[in-house]
């Protein structure tokens, strides 16, 4: 086995980890800080591969989510705030299949899950000492797919954590996956690997005196946001009319997200009611050449279409009437839009 350090170059090149791997692997690493992201604020990955072979083998970076209670709106589901992705709490096997697969794997042909299957000694497998103090929650997915014409097996690996802080009429849950990884090899030669996988796995080791810098810098970071929120909150009860102004906020948001539903169930009535629409020989035609599609436009009422490329899985409008498509059939432009974006069904 040779030995592999993930180098803090931002930080005097102190050695942030190491782990093994085998002889005439290819390992590489990359370390990125971002002091706005004050809750996480660095991104580690590293990876190894056999560049003989189908093998490879990845440290992901932590995924890192929040979510409050209750939640007025203010954070809408998949926005990115300090460094954490703002996300109700969900079960291991849920967060793995629903969040982390997807981002990485989102794209290939032919995804599925093939296994999921619950690990809750995950973090004694791994031999890490900083997850024995709090309560964690372990899980592996198999997936299977194809890439540039070959057929691989995957298994990511995950242990959850989970905590809360405040209370009364507020709280705030943070949560994600603290340790995560995969590996892969061509369909039929993953288990002849496995061994060596978890190796490489169980060989991470963190740096204790990068641990200590780290914790230092994330200190210094947690004050400057504290104090700033502190700020907002003394100006903010400085107003007389605070709570009420607060309570009314939440009633108009309450009120908005019910004429919003109303609206959409309305809007969908509407386009049940639509006749399909009949399409001209020009149009029919071009739908025969392949390269474009024929789409139903969901704010008429004629039933006419707008064409799209043939090679996006999905396509969507918003109400300005711009159109956006992709090959990822769970590309979701809503997510971090300002806009509302309705999926477009063909003509």
């Amino acid at each position: 086995m040779a030995l592999h350090r993930i180098i803090d170059a931002q930080h005097q090149g102190v050695v942030i980890a190491t782990f093994e791997h085998p002889q005439g692997w290819r390992a590489q690493s990359r370390v990125a800080w971002n002091f706005q992201n004050t809750s996480s604020p660095v991104w580690v990955h590293a990876a190894i591969f056999n560049p003989g072979g189908t093998e490879s083998f990845e440290f992901l970076p932590a995924e890192s989510f929040y979510w409050l209670e209750p939640n007025y709106g203010f954070d809408p589901v998949g926005q990115s705030k300090y460094g954490l992705v703002c996300m109700p709490p969900m079960p291991a096997v849920e967060a793995m299949t629903r969040l982390v697969v997807p981002k990485y794997r989102g794209n290939r042909q032919g995804l599925h899950v093939t296994g999921v299957h619950p690990l809750p000694n995950l973090p004694q497998i791994l031999g890490d000492p900083s997850l024995a103090q709090v309560p964690t929650e372990g899980v592996g997915v198999r997936v299977e797919y194809e890439e540039e014409g070959r057929a691989f097996e995957e298994e990511f690996y995950g242990v959850k954590t989970q905590s809360q802080a405040g209370g009364g009429m507020s709280l705030q849950i943070n949560w994600g996956f603290a340790r995560l990884f995969c590996f892969r090899a061509g369909r039929g030669q993953l288990e002849a690997a496995q061994q060596t996988f978890w190796h490489v796995a169980r060989s991470a080791r963190v740096n204790p005196q990068w641990q200590g810098l780290y914790s230092q810098i994330a200190q210094q970071l947690n004050a400057q946001h504290g104090a700033m929120i502190d700020g907002w909150r003394a100006k903010l009860q400085s107003e007389a009319q605070f709570q009420e102004q607060l309570k009314g906020y939440y009633q108009e948001q309450r009120d908005r997200q019910s004429a919003d539903v109303a609206s959409k169930i309305e809007a969908d009535e509407r386009r049940r009611e639509i006749p399909p629409a009949t399409l001209t020989p020009e149009e029919q035609w071009r739908n025969e050449l392949g390269m474009e599609t024929a789409y139903l436009n969901p704010d008429s009422s004629e039933g006419n279409v707008i064409y799209h490329r043939s090679a996006d899985r999905v396509v969507f409008m918003n109400e300005r009437g711009e159109v956006v498509g992709s090959e990822d059939p769970n590309f979701d432009p809503n997510v971090g839009s300002t806009h509302t974006w309705k999926r477009l069904r063909e003509a």
